[in-house]
């Protein structure tokens, strides 16, 4: 019985980690953080791009089908030269002059996330008539404000069409 205790003693003794293995272990952990940090950054601005631009073309989308229903102008705007304070703002443009008045019936606003800037190669609106059609074709480019991991494709793009079609593409921030 004596040498039962002792061969358990033993086994209870030796069953842990030693500081160093611990470290150790601890070091290869940190070493592989910090060698997949830089990847799931670019991944998680990337999701975040890919974010905005579904939400946009969602909203593009909704103001060309509101636009077709109602048989009215509908106008897409992020300006505050179109009478938008901030934000993205659809409304119906009764009086057709191109800047939203209270008067007139706000449709959607929305405000885009800050770490993401928007550009558009045609003005700083887009309008939609009766059969849902626009002469506002161009070009939407979402970037990340802060890209402090330089990648050449971290960009995503809408292209919108003359008939309100949209297509949707990667593309370079450089």
């Amino acid at each position: 019985m004596r040498l039962l205790n002792h061969r358990l003693h033993v086994f209870f003794v030796t069953s842990g980690w030693s500081l160093l293995e611990l470290l150790i272990v601890l070091a290869l952990v940190a070493i592989i953080a910090s060698l997949a940090a830089p990847a799931f950054y670019v991944t998680w601005q990337l999701q975040i791009l890919h974010d905005e631009r579904q939400k946009f073309a969602q909203q593009i989308r909704y103001a060309r089908l509101t636009s077709l229903q109602k048989k009215s102008t509908v106008n897409l705007c992020w300006s505050q030269s179109c009478g938008i304070t901030s934000g993205f703002a659809i409304y119906l443009d009764t009086d057709q002059d191109g800047h939203w008045q209270a008067k007139e019936m706000l449709l959607s606003h929305w405000q885009p996330n800050k770490g993401v800037s928007f550009s558009f190669n045609r003005g700083v609106q887009i309008s939609f008539n009766y059969a849902g059609n626009t002469a506002h074709s161009g070009t939407m480019v979402f970037c990340p404000i802060s890209n402090k991991v330089v990648d050449e494709s971290l960009g995503y793009a809408l292209v919108l069409s003359s008939t309100g079609r949209l297509r949707e593409t990667k593309l370079s921030c450089l």
